[in-house]
């Protein structure tokens, strides 16, 4: 007789969500193999068992997932920042282009780029600077944008932690309480037993 398997834990994953709503879609680029497993991961660090435990722990990895995005991003903007700058200079789409798949392929020691650079009349790190000090209200907005993402994910945080210990806090609350019940029921019997040789 073969024993039933236990569902897999993504039957848990959206519970929840599904009544409240889907989570959010993924961007395009993103992969959504690696949003599941990070989501997996989370939930097993959290060792999230009940319905509303594994919702806090997707909300969590959601934001995670967010802070990520606004990373991301920032690395974009200041590369699109580099390549505002090497472009100054060039006078065709075509080249801009060409200038615009070099920068984005960070691989910065290719002697391609390297000499664009040097015609540009930069250095690495002088178009880095340029690039950031050019591009610094964006790169502050999107600095605001993870600061909320981590106030909410310490909240999320918190929450969760509250939900796990009061489930422990009961079940230590039960256990004093049978303590509670045999100690008054060893104090009764002892009671009775004093008394009872002295009344006859």
């Amino acid at each position: 007789m073969s024993a039933t398997p236990k569902p897999p834990k993504a039957t848990l994953l959206s519970q929840i969500a599904k009544q409240v709503g889907a989570p959010p879609a993924l961007l395009p680029g993103e992969s959504e193999e690696a949003y599941n497993a990070g989501l997996q991961s989370t939930i097993d660090e959290l060792q999230a068992k009940t319905h509303l435990q594994v919702y806090l722990a997707e909300k969590i990895f959601q934001c995670l997932w967010w802070i990520r995005r606004y990373e991301k991003q920032k690395q974009s903007v200041i590369l699109e920042g580099i390549v505002g700058e090497m472009t100054n200079y060039a006078t065709t789409e075509t080249k801009r282009l060409s200038l615009r798949q070099l920068v984005f392929s960070e691989n910065w020691n290719s002697s391609s780029l390297q000499a664009e650079l040097t015609k540009s009349g930069h250095t690495q790190s002088s178009v880095v600077a340029t690039a950031m000090s050019e591009r610094r209200q964006q790169i502050m907005t999107l600095d605001q944008q993870i600061a909320i993402r981590i106030k909410t994910l310490t909240q999320l945080q918190q929450s969760y932690e509250a939900l796990v210990n009061r489930s422990i806090l009961q079940e230590r609350l039960k256990l004093q309480n049978e303590l509670l019940k045999r100690d008054l029921q060893a104090v009764e019997l002892t009671h009775v037993n004093v008394v009872g040789p002295e009344a006859s």
